[in-house]
């Protein structure tokens, strides 16, 4: 299980590195320009108090700029940072909010949940600790997403859920043939361990992984 996540990180390094390249160039672009504003600095004797002050409103509003690209890029690389940890650690102490949210963030580097999928987040506003093998369940998560992305059309709906400790995947769309539900309990089985799981097929598709030991 722990291949079939750093494999499923690997996959997505190229969608990450473009999201992350339009913030990147916008902070390299505004530093520059406050660059280019330093350098005027050995005629600051010849500059009017109203030009220093247009200086200085710039400089203020490019750093600003800048920061925001920057928690942009923390943003996009912390799912990736805890990905990476808690994989490498493999059973642990894990809270479903953070981790639905870590790893729909993470999905975002993947064009096809980006941009051809209507998907919804709706998460409970209580905390909820299991103690479950990360590898397993980022695996059959992730797992049951891609075969959905992969089974249906752009276009496609994806709701992603947590009510009571439980997570629930669903696609109205989708429709399960028996290469896609044996593949999708191959996904589940080592979670099987930690987990209830069940598969709903009418209408659409819908999975639901209930973690034991919820608190």
């Amino acid at each position: 299980m722990k291949d079939k996540v750093l494999e499923h990180i690997g996959s997505l390094t190229g969608g990450l590195v473009h999201n992350l390249n339009t913030p990147l160039m916008w902070v390299m672009g505004r530093a520059q320009l406050i660059q280019a504003r330093n350098e005027r600095l050995s005629s600051l004797e010849s500059l009017s108090p109203e030009e220093l002050e247009t200086i200085r409103d710039k400089n203020t509003k490019d750093l600003q700029s800048i920061l925001e690209g920057a928690d942009k890029i923390d943003a996009m690389l912390k799912p990736l940072s805890y990905k990476a940890q808690l994989t490498s650690e493999g059973y642990v102490s894990v809270e479903l909010k953070e981790y639905l949210e870590m790893e729909t963030s993470f999905l975002m580097s993947d064009m096809r949940f980006k941009h051809d999928t209507r998907h919804e987040l709706h998460l409970d506003a209580r905390t909820c600790y299991v103690k479950v093998h990360y590898p397993a369940l980022s695996a059959a998560v992730t797992g049951v997403i891609h075969t959905i992305l992969s089974s249906t059309e752009k276009g496609r709906s994806l709701k992603i859920s947590l009510d009571s400790g439980i997570i629930r995947i669903a696609c109205p769309e989708m429709q399960l043939t028996e290469q896609s539900r044996e593949r999708i309990e191959a996904l589940c089985r080592d979670l099987g361990a930690d987990a209830d799981i069940l598969v709903h097929d009418e209408p659409g598709f819908e999975i639901s992984i209930a973690v034991r030991n919820a608190k």
